[in-house]
């Protein structure tokens, strides 16, 4: 048996029948001789363009395995690997696909991550709103530890820094 692992992308639009769709996906599989393993990991995210005028959307990524090439009972001439890509290819309902061997692969496990608010983390003085937040304010300094200058106390300084 030949380990595989299957990673899809569903867009925002089809979240709803998101469960229609891993059951079409598993049909697939199933129906050209695979059957999954029990980890899978789910994760919605925002993608780094847009894919069909999808910008968010939901990975799906399954193990499953396929019998190798001696423990199939006939030798069909196109390999169930290149029928299940071609299937998940043309599914309206499916954005992207990705089939790769899981021989060298680290285990699949859901990847924790942190969401943080839409304004945190920006730089500059505009939130998205276009509302000005406030400035960090100076240390305020008590008027007795300011001392006066004249204007010939200012010439004496210079004049010693340039040493005229």
């Amino acid at each position: 048996m030949v380990e595989y692992e299957l990673f899809y992308l569903v867009g925002e639009s089809k979240e709803a029948e998101l469960p229609r769709i891993r059951t079409a996906v598993e049909e697939i599989v199933t129906a050209n001789g695979g059957s999954f393993l029990p980890p899978m990991t789910e994760e919605k995210r925002k993608m780094a363009y847009a894919v069909k005028k999808e910008i968010r959307g939901t990975y799906i990524a399954r193990r499953f395995v396929l019998p190798g090439k001696d423990d199939r009972e006939e030798d069909p001439e196109i390999h169930p690997i290149v029928t299940i890509a071609r299937a998940l290819e043309l599914s309206n309902d499916i954005l992207r696909s990705l089939i790769v061997r899981a021989d060298g692969l680290p285990e699949l496990k859901a990847i924790e991550r942190v969401e943080r608010s839409r304004t945190e983390g920006r730089s500059g003085r505009y939130d998205r709103r276009g509302a000005v937040r406030p400035m960090p304010q100076a240390p305020v300094v008590p008027k007795e530890a300011v001392k006066p200058v004249s204007e010939g106390d200012i010439d004496k300084q210079l004049k010693e820094k340039l040493d005229i």
